[in-house]
């Protein structure tokens, strides 16, 4: 029977138009390992597994597992292979309260890409801060997707399949014009036989940079988060523009991409005003 769910499980993965390959690969990684400790779907199996999971992972890691096959459950029923969601009468695991981080301003996150003697990565990173793309969308960019004369560029590979058009920054297009002198057709980031650039080594170079510089580890996602909150709180862009940009169909998503910096916080703080009483 787990040989039958497995199989189903896997092709709606592969089927689905919404998920990214990311979430392709995630979702396949949680599906085995679920049909590899679980004798069925129902509600004792549902409860040992999670029961397995607590024992063996972080609570996000739980949560996140839980809640992928709920999501993939669903699609079962729809399907009619599933008579019902077993995880539907379960109380999923919460997710545990974020830790509370502040963003990295935007001038210390200049400062560290300044420091990129390499060109590719230099303006791959300089890109990431000026237009909050995600990592693997600014990976697969290609020349074409640049339009200069506009000033703009096209994410034809966006989270969940989804496009959109970012505006450039004055200077990131004076950058990129620079680069592009350097650059052979094809994917505007290269490594060099040509293809696309190693993730591992790309965020390598971010992470040793940042490490020496201010001792703190900056990663290509939090680029992405400085972008947001220096828009949204320093240059007074609307939630719905920042969320657009960033390419989220969800208001409630982008507030959490727009974090408090450590001089924002002061700030606030030093506003207070003592109030006198009569």
């Amino acid at each position: 029977m787990m040989t039958f769910y497995l199989e189903r499980l896997l092709a709606i993965i592969e089927q689905s138009p919404s998920y990214s390959q990311l979430t392709r690969k995630a979702y396949r990684v949680d599906v085995r390992h679920f049909c590899t400790h679980a004798e069925t779907i129902d509600i004792p199996s549902l409860h040992r597994y999670i029961t397995l999971l607590k024992q063996t992972y972080a609570p996000t890691t739980v949560s996140r597992r839980i809640n992928a096959l709920a999501t993939l459950f669903d699609a079962l029923v729809a399907e009619k292979s599933l008579p019902a969601n077993p995880l539907s009468r379960i109380k999923k695991p919460t997710r545990p309260l974020p830790k509370l981080r502040t963003a990295f301003s935007y001038t210390d996150a200049r400062r560290v890409i300044e420091t990129l003697h390499d060109e590719t990565m230099y303006t791959f990173y300089f890109l990431l801060l000026h237009t909050g793309l995600r990592f693997n969308e600014a990976r697969q960019l290609h020349r074409t997707d640049l339009d200069l004369i506009e000033r703009q560029l096209f994410v034809r590979h966006g989270k969940g399949q989804k496009t959109r058009y970012v505006p450039l920054h004055d200077e990131l297009v004076t950058v990129l014009i620079r680069y592009l002198d350097l650059q052979p057709k094809g994917p505007l980031f290269q490594n060099s036989t040509g293809g696309l650039l190693d993730p591992n080594q790309t965020r390598r170079q971010l992470r040793l940079a940042s490490e020496q510089l201010l001792k703190r580890t900056l990663r290509p996602h939090d680029l992405r988060v400085t972008f947001a909150t220096t828009i949204y709180r320093e240059h007074r862009a609307d939630l719905l523009t920042v969320m657009r940009l960033l390419g989220h169909s969800d208001a409630k998503t982008t507030q959490q991409y727009i974090l408090p910096s450590s001089e924002v916080a002061r700030s606030s703080i030093n506003r207070l005003t003592p109030i006198t009483y009569s």
